[in-house]
């Protein structure tokens, strides 16, 4: 009787043990999509104030970019393709601007920024418009696993070879603007692909 219980208690240890790394691994999840997608917005806001300031007018930028969050339950494979975006529109001025100067529209994808023409200011406070958007994403990974046994000690190692392309566009005011790039380390698309390993002994 006392070994059925010690059993059962054993039992439901392992499954509240395993709830509770469930629970921890999704709020980290959530946490790191949600501090990721604040950041962005702030960084936005920031780099469309600093091009209304130089232009002395309105300036409105869309940013667009995607990150491979981390993998929580297994770091040895490749975690979540996420997209995140942010846009802004900012007047500035000292009211020194010259008569019939434009202010700046632009659309970033990562580190590439593209100018978009800006629509009729009488129109819509001079806002642009996206129509749409559209991306593929193609991942492969290699995982490699080798365990020796020499003298009484044993070593394994495991590594990760990891490569993710993605492609695709987005439409703003009907003018077509790529978005490509290869997975780089940190899960940033700068290419030069992503390499893991681990040892123990």
């Amino acid at each position: 009787m006392l070994k059925r219980e010690k059993a059962q208690a054993v039992l439901e240890l392992a499954i509240l043990g395993s709830i509770i790394i469930a629970a921890f691994a999704l709020a980290i999840k959530h946490s790191e999509n949600y501090n990721r997608q604040q950041s962005y917005m702030q960084q936005a806001f920031r780099a469309t104030l600093k091009k209304a300031k130089v232009a002395n007018n309105s300036a409105s930028l869309q940013t667009l970019n995607f990150r491979r969050l981390s993998n929580v339950t297994s770091p040895m494979e490749l975690g979540e393709l996420q997209m995140y975006s942010g846009g802004n529109s900012i007047l500035w001025s000292d009211g020194k601007t010259e008569e019939g100067a434009e202010g700046s529209s632009t659309f970033q994808s990562g580190e590439t920024e593209t100018t978009v023409d800006s629509r009729d200011p009488s129109t819509l406070c001079g806002t642009t418009e996206t129509t749409g958007v559209g991306y593929d994403s193609h991942s492969e990974s290699v995982t490699s696993f080798q365990k020796n046994e020499s003298g009484g000690k044993i070593v394994t190692y495991k590594s990760m070879d990891a490569v993710d392309s993605l492609s695709g566009s987005s439409s703003m005011e009907g003018k077509a603007l790529d978005v490509a790039g290869d997975l780089g380390e940190g899960g940033v698309y700068s290419g030069g692909g992503i390499h893991r390993s681990r040892s123990m002994q």
